[in-house]
Parts: C-alpha cells; structure tokens; sequence
C-alpha cells in the first residue's frame, strides 16, 4: 500500500465520513499452528485463529484511520511486554478529542495481533477508536443510542478496526474464532468492534 497520505486522501475521507458516528460511538512474530483464512459460502468465512507463542516476539502494525499515524513495532519480547514500544501503542490509540492516552489493555494488542496473523494479511489494523475518556464517550453516546453508557473503550480495552482489502465479514468471522472477548459486527460501516470483556458477540 502507498506511503503517501495524499494517495489516499480521497477514498479514506470518504470511508470516514460514511462510519463517522457508528465507529466513533460504538523483531520478528513467531506463532504456534499456521494461520490459514478459508472462505465457504456467500459471506460466511472460517479461520484458523493460531495461539501467540509465550516464548516469541510479538510484531504488530497499526494505523490510526484519523490521525493517520502509523506504528510497525515489537511490543512483546522474551517473555515480557516492551514498556516503551506499548506507550507508543497506548499513543496511536488515544482518545484524539481529548488528546488523551491511557494504558491500554495488552491483551487488546494480542487480540489485534491473533486477527491479523489468523488472515494472513501484511495490511495495518486500521484503529477507527481506541481509548475513550467518560467524557468523549458520554458525548458521542448523546448523538447515538449504540454507544455503551459503561464502554469497555473508557477502560482502554476495546478498538473499532477495519483492514484494507479484508471483507469486513472475513474480519468478523476470525475475531470471533477467537473466543475471546466481545465482538461487533458493523458491515453497513465496515468495521468490527472488539474488546477484551467476556466473550460475547452482535451485530449484523
């Protein structure tokens, strides 16, 4: 994918506009199994969602949909998470109104990093919202009835994603292969929410 911002200026402005207040309300990896993507029928997918070795580093590559911000790095490594490479995470995932970071959830990043690896993708995980302060959530529950009064987004442990080129389906389908956490199909917005909270999933 281009590096330039201006190669796609257009198509993301209007991919913002059109999730707009649904998206903002709602080293090297080494991986244990091999992650395969197989679509079946229609817009039903299955994927083969491989467990994070404990062992290995962990790579992940995100982009912030609004800021444009992009981040490639190792956060896990020998058996402990990178303090310094996870604030930079925690940065790219803030809350932009308020210009506000928080400590993510790093079960969140391995989540992100599963659903990735699971589609066989080298494309970014597209952050539409990360961390959410009461106050931003509050706001944005105001303008829309989907907004969770207690968001799991206010605890940093939630992101609304998308991934260029992966049918927002196929994205649903291998987050919740995973069996972990909630998961929130969106597909007239193209976005999948997912969290850290107890397995639970909706949406259509």
């Amino acid at each position: 994918m281009p590096d330039k911002k201006s190669d796609f200026a257009s198509p993301r402005r209007s991919f913002l506009k059109k999730v707009g207040a649904l998206s903002l309300g709602a080293g090297s990896t080494l991986l244990t199994g091999t992650a395969v993507s197989t679509a079946l029928t229609g817009h039903a997918y299955a994927a083969s969602v491989p467990e994070l070795d404990p062992k290995a580093s962990r790579r992940i590559r995100l982009v912030n949909a609004h800021t444009w911000e992009k981040l490639n790095v190792v956060y896990f490594t020998h058996g402990i998470y990178i303090d310094e490479n996870i604030q930079q995470l925690n940065h790219l995932m803030r809350d932009r109104r308020a210009n506000a970071s928080f400590d993510m959830d790093t079960a969140l990043f391995d989540q992100l990093l599963r659903v990735q690896m699971a589609l066989g993708t080298e494309e970014p995980v597209h952050i539409l919202s990360g961390y959410r302060t009461p106050e931003t959530n509050a706001k944005l529950r105001r303008r829309s009835p989907g907004v969770a009064k207690f968001s799991l987004h206010m605890e940093g442990r939630a992101a609304d994603i998308y991934i260029p080129g992966i049918p927002v389906e196929k994205l649903h389908q291998a987050a919740m292969d995973m069996h972990a956490g909630g998961v929130g199909l969106y597909s007239n917005s193209n976005f999948v929410h997912m969290d850290t909270g107890t397995v639970r999933h909706w949406g259509s």
